[in-house]
């Protein structure tokens, strides 16, 4: 404790050690008398220690008294007045004496039978508190009233005969009656009191960076939502709110209060590890900026995909063919996140993320692969946190310091106000540029709102923060972080044993909380625009790539630094028209002075399928001219399901049979012809809507489709059992 209360010393010192500002550690005269007593009741009855002496039996551990013992006691408190003052003695004491039913300690004490700080006791709870320690094993409130209320008033009355009280307070504290039972300790921060033990050793005084009034209401909001979640059998929730700049925790629940504690809430989820979902996303965004691979809207292939055995799918099960990445961030799709990740490479992200502080990916980058960034490795809440203040608080110093990256920027957040931050060196701009984590924050402020949140509306309208939700596979773990330049929070919901529910999403489930959170901080504020280190670059508008020589549409905009070394334009290709403008031609089949030359936007047949769907200005590749149709130099067919190297289940239906799978093929020319052949065998043939309904047996199987011109397309494909 800081200070021993005024009251209390008046009185402790009154009772126990009336001396104990004069003497050097022991009162002689106290021992003599001691020993008389002793010597003439035939047994030991008191002890003469001073205050002082007693601390020193307490150091060695409460030993059995006897005149050897005491001797090395006077010695051992004179020692401990040599290097301490009368002050410190006094606090050692409080903070040490014990006071019944296993409480030590005055503020333990004062909380535990009183239900307050020791600063707001009257004198008769501070002379009851000053007499406990003298007999703590037989006289504690609860038992013994009589003996104990007849110490305290002996030492009211010694106060007053030495004049430290007045009669009125005097005959006032004689009235007051004692506790007839303990009051329970505060519980506002049990997770973090057991991480302070944990990390730093029991039986010390922590001085932590949370504040109050902030925790008791996030307490109540975490504890409000999971009792709405309940009737899902959704029991756990928890929380970190920080201060993005100083990365000190203002707010810590580590999970959610029940009475019998049913549901595991004794345990500290926040250093819990836990699949991660999509919240990870936002970070292989940054890196690809950083590494200037793509510009903040480029187009990323979103299509069925097929990776080995590996099959991504996204939330909604649907796509988009291509998709700006930007918008695959704040839509949280996985195929562009799979796609993107391919791009950068795993190894080089699950690098990355250490450098970011996860410590909990410790297995090689080969277990996780491309699943790492959909969930297939497990991070806790405080890292996950720590990731993303760290981030905000480099944009910030680089903002603050006229263009210059601090050396200080990446740390884990912390909880005691005297812990030393711990920094990562040599980190500068190594870790990610300014601008990459400004159009990072961008992108996660055009996140999908929460559709059962009715407050989002009203907030972001006011108030602009970078967020971001994520949800495990199967439905287990939900997740929300978000950030602005004064706070970052961040939230975990679900089931401490991990079981999942459905409709457990982040979106669904931890946004409302983050939002509720958000909305009882005040002084919020976005993070400023580090223009020194963005660029001006000509992008073509349709494709969101540095504009190549024959993009049609070019505008201006803002991009990292370091943008110009990105790719040029894969989509815009030039083509070749009669002098129509109808047909494709080429110098083989059409005089080349008739030509029309055109850039035109061009996707795959598989990108083209669903891009077309949700793009107007998408306009299909012109068929060739009749005479050039032996000239096709470029892919028209694709199949867009299954794809290879799929795995197909075929389930049974109501009746007992087994359905039947539907099969999709994509083409270019709308009036193309497709034939459909499965293991060397005619399946079928269609036009214009090319689908067709199949029932293949258990096992491998190959699909080949040809149109009508003679392009074929094959894959491999496996349906397998129960």
């Amino acid at each position: 404790m800081e200070s021993v209360p005024e009251k209390f010393e008046k009185c402790i010192t009154h009772f126990e050690d009336e001396y104990f500002y004069y003497h050097p550690g022991f009162n002689p005269i106290a021992i003599i008398k001691s020993i008389n007593r002793n010597v003439g009741a035939g047994k030991v009855k008191s002890g003469g220690s001073t205050i002082t002496m007693q601390i020193a039996r307490m150091m060695r551990g409460n030993k059995h008294r006897t005149y050897y013992q005491k001797i090395v006691e006077i010695l051992l408190a004179v020692r401990i007045e040599c290097s301490y003052k009368k002050s410190s003695i006094l606090k050692i004491y409080a903070s040490n004496a014990p006071y019944g039913s296993n409480v030590v300690g005055l503020s333990a004490a004062s909380w535990r039978y009183f239900g307050r700080s020791p600063e707001k006791l009257s004198w008769a709870e501070s002379a009851l508190l000053a007499v406990l320690p003298n007999s703590p094993s037989l006289i504690y409130p609860g038992k013994n009233h009589k003996a104990l209320i007849n110490k305290r008033d002996r030492l009211l009355k010694k106060l007053f005969n030495k004049k430290i009280i007045d009669e009125s307070t005097y005959n006032l504290s004689l009235t007051e009656g004692l506790p007839e039972k303990p009051f329970p300790l505060p519980q506002m921060a049990p997770h973090l009191l057991s991480r302070c033990i944990t990390e730093h050793g029991p039986s010390k005084i922590y001085h932590s960076s949370i504040r109050k009034s902030l925790q008791t209401q996030v307490n109540t909001i975490i504890n409000k939502h999971v009792q709405s979640l309940s009737a899902n059998d959704i029991h756990n929730a928890c929380a970190l709110v920080a201060e993005t700049e100083t990365g000190r925790i203002i707010a810590y629940v580590g999970n959610s209060s029940n009475p019998k504690n049913e549901f595991q809430n004794y345990v500290d989820i926040i250093h819990s590890p836990r699949s991660t979902g999509s919240i990870l996303k936002p970070f292989l965004y940054a890196f690809l900026l950083n590494e200037n691979k793509i510009l903040p809207k480029s187009l990323i292939e979103d299509i069925p995909t097929q990776i080995g055995s590996y099959g991504p799918k996204n939330f909604n099960l649907t796509y988009d063919g291509l998709v700006p990445a930007n918008e695959a961030i704040a839509r949280s799709l996985n195929i562009p996140a799979i796609k993107m990740l391919q791009d950068l490479g795993p190894a080089k992200f699950h690098y990355h993320l250490k450098q970011l502080g996860f410590k909990t990916f410790t297995k090689p980058t080969t277990h996780y692969g491309l699943s790492l960034i959909l969930g297939g490795g497990e991070a806790n809440l405080h890292e996950i946190a720590s990731a993303y203040s760290s981030m905000g608080r480099a944009l910030m110093h680089y903002n603050n310091s006229s263009g210059k990256y601090a050396m200080n920027s990446y740390f884990p957040l912390s909880y005691l106000e005297t812990e030393q931050v711990e920094t990562k060196q040599n980190l500068k701009s190594d870790v990610l540029k300014a601008s990459s984590i400004w159009f990072t924050f961008d992108a996660m402020t055009e996140l999908m709102r929460p559709q059962d949140y009715v407050g989002w509306m009203q907030f972001l309208s006011k108030n602009r923060i970078a967020w971001k939700t994520g949800t495990s596979f199967g439905f287990r773990d939900a997740w929300a972080v978000g950030l602005d330049s004064k706070y970052t929070v961040a939230v975990w919901v679900g089931n401490a044993d991990g079981e999942g529910r459905p409709n457990l999403t982040g979106t669904s489930a931890a946004a409302p909380i983050m939002f509720n959170v958000f909305n009882i901080l005040s002084q919020k504020k976005f993070f400023s625009k580090p223009t020194k280190d963005i660029v001006k670059q000509t992008v073509c508008k349709q494709s969101g790539y540095k504009a190549s020589e024959i993009c049609p549409d070019k505008v201006e905009q803002d991009c990292p630094s370091g943008s110009e070394k990105t790719k040029q334009c894969p989509f815009h290709k030039l083509i070749h028209l009669d002098e129509t403008g109808v047909y494709r031609v080429n110098s083989n089949c059409y005089p080349v002075d008739k030509m029309k030359h055109v850039p035109w936007f061009i996707a795959s047949p598989a990108q083209e399928y669903f891009f077309k769907q949700r793009n107007l200005f998408y306009q299909s590749v012109p068929s060739y001219l009749e005479a050039c149709q032996n000239e096709l130099n470029f892919r028209q067919l694709d199949i867009i399901y299954p794809r290879e190297g799929s795995k197909v289940y075929i389930p049974v239906g109501e009746s007992g049979k087994q359905k039947t799978c539907i099969f999709k093929a994509t083409h270019k020319n709308s009036n193309a012809t497709l034939f459909w052949h499965m293991d060397g065998n005619y399946m079928g043939t269609t036009e214009k809507f090319h689908q067709l309904s199949l029932l293949p047996t258990v096992g491998k199987h190959v699909l080949v489709i040809t149109d009508n011109e003679g392009e074929t397309s094959t894959v491999k494909f496996e349906v397998i059992g129960k």
